[in-house]
């Protein structure tokens, strides 16, 4: 027996590659001229920017380069750096072809790194860094959500998803000129830069998001005259427009900024001054749309007239709970011993997350933030410390997940350490949290229908009515499959208005 089956496709992400591997950092370098020698290594900092990633085939292929910063002090106590840009290209084996439409995300962090003075002027770096891959593939499965035939009858229902509709990302140049204050002495040489993009705004117009946000960038320098260095910071807001197929102003969409080169240089003016920090940057631009929506869905069909086979398949639905862009600020006291730490030139932060978790309506997030300190002992040399900080970011949710999705990016955006009484030093730090979290849930649906017209069901013929004693807690829709008849029939001629009866009741079953 033929029946028409209305179907639909479910989108989903489903993650087709996830690993990480290690990328070896192994350099050797000798100072240009200009730079003097090494007297003693206060810290060789690894930096590292993904540039481009891409899936051909069974392979991710990975591309960036690690920034090696050397900052040292020489014969004579003065703070000095240098950055030697060590490439890397690596080619991933995902163990087999990914089929479908695959966006790879490569999150990169330094692993360790180890370094040693050969000579006053060549540096052996050995380290690594952990590059966490993780390839998605956009996957459609079908789903039945309606049958015309009037024997069948059908358990319809709803099942809340949000469905991911197209994913896109784009480069972008930012260039600029950054001035220093006018109180501020002129450049002589830079000791350390970073920058950090972060989204404050995603919007779909017509086939096209527009995202803003800004860019933090730091520069440590040292100034033309002697004296302590100096900092220059700046916010430079963002745009971009992404072009994404197939959506509309009823899509909700997220953007990621990541920085995936960094290059900044001292600029002399006509005053013979370096009084301006030439920036360029290329920043990639990750956009994800997506619909929040109830699907039509099937639980359960039979004929009543006929056995009937029925095929199901249990579905993943995801659907967002909660979204997160907002600052956290970590503080913490930090002990050193009398005249370890006289001064402070410079604090930047590293931060990693190690746990998520909920405990009912609360989204836990633990990580790790290393406070490096760059400063002076009681005596004026330059001296270097390394503090770890444990912090832990709570956020309520409206609702509380029975399966759990969440994976978050949380950013060190702002430091400041100020010396206290006692040998102490109290640190803050500014982390901005970016998350989505999503509730999953594992639905048996039906996706098929066979109707079996060569084994047809055993019926009473000469009846109308049937009596049946019912006992608390059951479903008319099983008492009705049981007697081949229709849920609603049973549910109207009982007056009942809920599906699961409430207690123990003598039950009219219409033979339909």
């Amino acid at each position: 027996m033929e029946i028409r089956q209305t179907g639909q496709g479910v989108a989903a992400n489903e993650v087709v590659f996830e690993q990480a591997v290690e990328q070896p950092v192994d350099v050797e370098f000798t100072l240009p001229d200009y730079c003097p020698d090494i007297a003693r290594v206060l810290k060789c900092r690894v930096t590292p920017w993904v540039s481009s990633r891409s899936v051909s085939g069974s392979a991710l292929g990975i591309e960036g380069r690690a920034s090696v910063t050397l900052i040292y002090a020489d014969a004579d106590e003065n703070l000095c750096s240098y950055t030697y840009e060590a490439p890397f290209n690596r080619s991933v084996d995902m163990g087999g072809a990914k089929e479908g439409n695959c966006s790879a995300f490569v999150r990169a962090k330094p692993e360790y790194v180890n370094c040693r003075a050969v000579t006053p002027r060549k540096l052996d770096v050995h380290g690594a860094l952990t590059l966490k891959a993780r390839v998605v593939s956009r996957r459609v499965a079908d789903i039945l959500t309606d049958l015309d035939s009037p024997d069948m009858q059908m358990l319809r229902g709803s099942a809340p998803a949000t469905t991911p509709m197209a994913a896109a990302e784009k480069y972008m140049i930012v260039e600029e000129e950054l001035e220093l204050e006018q109180d501020q002495p002129a450049i002589r040489s830079l000791l350390r830069c970073d920058a950090r993009a972060l989204s404050s705004e995603c919007k779909i117009i017509s086939n096209k998001a527009v995202v803003k946000g800004e860019l933090l960038v730091e520069a440590l320098y040292c100034p033309e005259e002697d004296g302590r260095p100096e900092k220059l910071q700046a916010s430079i807001p963002l745009s971009q427009i992404v072009d994404i197929d197939g959506v509309n102003e009823s899509c909700d969409c997220e953007a990621s900024l990541e920085v995936a080169a960094l290059e900044m240089k001292p600029r002399t003016g006509m005053s013979g001054e370096a009084r301006t920090v030439s920036l360029t940057a290329k920043i990639c631009v990750s956009v994800q749309a997506f619909c929040n929506t109830d699907l039509p869905v099937v639980f359960d069909a039979y004929s009543t007239r006929f056995e009937t086979s029925v095929e199901r398949q249990e579905i993943n639905f995801e659907k967002m709970i909660c979204g997160i862009n907002e600052s956290f600020l970590c503080k913490k006291s930090l002990e050193f011993t009398d005249g370890e730490l006289g001064g402070i030139a410079d604090v930047w932060c590293e931060s990693q997350v190690t746990s998520v978790r909920n405990e009912e309506r609360t989204l836990l997030i633990g990580g790790t933030v290393l406070i490096c300190i760059l400063g002076y002992d009681a005596q004026g040399a330059p001296v270097y410390f390394e503090r770890p900080v444990d912090y832990e970011y709570r956020h309520e949710m409206e609702e509380a997940p029975t399966l759990m999705r969440c994976e978050p990016q949380v950013d060190a955006v702002a430091a400041s350490c100020a010396l206290a009484a006692g040998s102490k030093c109290e640190a803050k730090v500014e982390l901005h949290i970016t998350a989505a979290v999503f509730n999953i849930s594992r639905v048996p649906l039906v996706v098929s229908v066979e109707v079996l017209e060569d084994s047809p069901k055993q019926r009473e013929e000469d009846l109308a009515l049937m009596i049946y004693y019912a006992d608390a807690g059951e479903k008319v829709w099983d008492i009705a499959r049981r007697y081949n008849t229709s849920a609603d029939e049973i549910a109207l001629v009982n007056e009942l208005q809920n599906d699961t009866l409430p207690g123990k009741q003598m039950l009219l079953i219409p033979c339909v």
